[in-house]
């Protein structure tokens, strides 16, 4: 979606896509009206659906509900299929010839390729429709799969992890673009959350369920365990995925065929396009929050996975069945957040929007204060209570630690997310595209100096250094974004 880089140089923003319904009420036609009235009860929706009952936004909730369901668990399966191969890394190391450090980087390749490929799928989506590519997507990743469990050396296995991360990788992106497309703005946070959850939980979910399967079945059903999620997932979206992109001009809406691709438009795809999502970098109020999410997920999320079957496994001396577990922490962790989050800020943005007569964004800010503040305290706590712990005897403590900073992550990652989609709803494909980019592009970074960091400062000190990296690079650019944004619309906190 082209941005009016006009306005932005003037106002150093995006301007704000809000309906004023009030306005809009006058302008409609009285069978559209009675069209809205009926079906949601109420014509004060921003955004404004049509009175067409194809439109993603006029589908009955049951329907939105079931496809929103089968992308969070898209989304989620990005993430699990990058980290459950962590109770496999022993297992492969002896297999491939290896260093565990060396199997680590299977991980680290697909992070980075799920970050940077949606760059070529969405505007593919974008042009062309959801719904052939997130088929496609599904299907390809089941083919990698299969043959993952047959591989016989480590390149082999690094070639179809590159690979099956890039077919899975589109649903690290579509999610918020989709959530815009069902939902209206009063509901956005609750439902961007969903798709934020699950995302976050794919990555200790991951290895605590494949703890099992390769304690019990061994490596190549871990991979051919992933392939069956895909055969589901190929068959949900064939028989429960309709498609959500709609082109409208003013309220007519034209319908994309599911069955074959079809162009929305008759102008060329243009390598701009692929490039689009990049220049929301130059936005601060998108950029900043993005920044600021993934510095935490870095470090709250996947730090803490990344470095758990090596501290626990070695520490405690767990096998892979009993060091899947201890994930457990993350996932409870994570779903508290999550219900504190998402329908807390949509309650806390009608509440104020009540209050001030419009809608200010910054004010979910407010929200993403209590989470940076349970990540730091939880960094703290998982490194000082580790490095604490006895050699050979298990301590539940540095769990709780992790647990709070994963409810921290999750209630930062609704909050940011949210926040920067509504800067402008209109592009919340290149937000959700920008923000996998960053996110995947820190994550793959980090298992690079982690052993380094933990090898030289210790876990309490790693813990501590992290908290500190939270607490500077991430809390404090949001509480400037925040404020700065309130003093130059001229409204008080």
């Amino acid at each position: 979606m082209p941005i009016d880089s006009e306005k932005n140089e003037n106002e150093g923003h995006l301007n704000l896509e809000l309906t004023d319904c009030s306005k809009l009420s006058i302008e409609l036609e009285n069978s559209h009206k009675e069209y809205l009235i009926h079906r949601h009860g109420t014509i004060e929706l921003d955004p404004l659906p049509s009175q067409d009952p194809e439109d993603p936004l006029n589908w009955p909730n049951k329907k939105k509900y079931l496809l929103l369901g089968l992308v969070a668990f898209h989304a989620m399966s990005n993430t699990f299929m990058g980290a459950g191969i962590v109770p496999a890394f022993e297992s492969m190391s002896e297999q491939y010839g290896v260093t565990m450090e060396a199997i680590a980087y299977l991980t680290s390749v697909q992070i980075v390729v799920s970050g940077i490929f949606p760059l070529l799928w969405l505007p593919l989506m974008n042009k062309y429709g959801r719904r052939p590519f997130l088929l496609a997507s599904v299907l390809g990743a089941m083919a990698f799969n299969i043959g993952g469990g047959f591989c016989s050396t480590y390149g082999q296995q690094m070639a179809l992890r590159a690979l099956t991360a890039f077919f899975i990788s589109p649903s690290a992106a579509v999610g918020s673009v989709i959530v815009t497309e069902l939902c209206f703005s009063r509901e956005r946070g609750q439902k961007t959350g969903w798709w934020a959850m699950m995302m976050t939980i794919g990555t200790p979910a991951g290895p605590f369920i494949m703890g099992f399967v390769q304690q019990h079945a061994g490596t190549k059903w871990i991979y051919w365990t992933f392939a069956i999620m895909n055969i589901c997932q190929f068959l949900g979206y064939l028989f429960f995925g309709p498609e959500t992109l709609y082109s409208r001009d003013g309220f007519i809406v034209k319908r994309v065929n599911w069955w074959r691709l079809t162009r929305l438009d008759s102008q060329p795809l243009s390598w701009k396009a692929f490039l689009a999502p990049l220049k929301l970098a130059a936005v601060q109020q998108v950029i900043i929050p993005i920044c600021a999410y993934a510095i935490v997920f870095c470090y709250a999320n996947i730090a803490l996975i990344v470095e758990l079957p090596q501290v626990f496994g070695r520490k405690f001396h767990l096998d892979s069945q009993q060091t899947g577990l201890q994930f457990i922490a993350l996932i409870i962790g994570s779903a508290i957040g999550e219900q504190l989050a998402g329908p807390l800020s949509d309650w806390w943005m009608k509440l104020r929007i009540r209050n001030r007569g419009r809608k200010i964004i910054e004010d979910r800010l407010w929200l993403s204060y209590p989470g940076f503040l349970m990540v730091i305290v939880g960094l703290i706590v998982w490194g000082v209570r580790t490095q604490q712990a006895a050699e050979g005897h298990w301590n539940i403590t540095p769990l709780i630690g992790s647990g709070i900073a994963a409810a921290g992550n999750q209630i930062i990652t609704t909050t940011l997310i949210t926040f920067a989609i509504d800067v402008n709803s209109k592009v919340s494909s290149e937000v959700g595209l920008l923000v996998n980019v960053v996110r995947q592009v820190f994550g793959f970074l980090g298992p690079f100096y982690f052993p380094v960091m933990f090898n030289n400062l210790g876990f309490g000190g790693a813990g501590g250094l992290m908290a500190g990296l939270v607490g500077v690079f991430a809390c404090i650019p949001i509480i400037l974004l925040h404020f700065s944004g309130l003093r130059r619309q001229g409204v008080r906190a």
